[in-house]
């Protein structure tokens, strides 16, 4: 997930949950290991084109304004093929978008990884929702064309 959501921000990678092994800074006891987490991660979908409003963002953000945690982002996923207008009129750095076909090139880059390990479930998964996405048609880019020559 930490992937995904990386590139999907293009940013090398997202830290939803850290590890770390006995945490001694700025206290008086020292555990042997901390799980943390201070992600909040609201998900606008829109699969019509074209459809971003920019008063649905403000309100979103508003919502997480009331949040606790140090990590916020609003990711506005797409059926667009470029970055929706309406997203201009909210400069805020905790708004990153993307389409559906980057959400499938990225599961498609990390499953193609040699490097990266992924379970047998977790390939099962993302092949569902990579053929859930082409069914509901939300990875067609209005720019596919093919010029056959008579």
């Amino acid at each position: 997930m930490e992937r995904l959501f990386g590139a999907l921000r293009e940013q090398s990678e997202i830290e939803l949950i850290r590890f770390e092994n006995q945490p001694s800074k700025g206290a008086a006891g020292v555990p042997d290991a901390i799980i943390q987490s201070s992600l909040r991660l609201l998900i606008e979908t829109k699969t019509q084109r074209n459809t971003v409003r920019g008063d649905q963002l403000v309100r979103h953000l508003k919502r997480l304004d009331q949040s606790t945690e140090s990590n916020l982002l609003l990711l506005v996923l797409t059926l667009d093929d470029v970055r929706p207008r309406a997203l201009d009129s909210v400069e805020d750095d905790r708004v990153a978008w993307a389409s559906f076909t980057m959400l499938d090139q990225a599961i498609n880059e990390l499953l193609e990884d040699p490097k990266e390990v992924v379970s047998e479930r977790e390939v099962f998964l993302l092949r569902e929702l990579q053929s859930m996405l082409e069914a509901e048609g939300l990875t067609a880019s209005l720019n596919d064309t093919v010029i056959v020559a008579a």
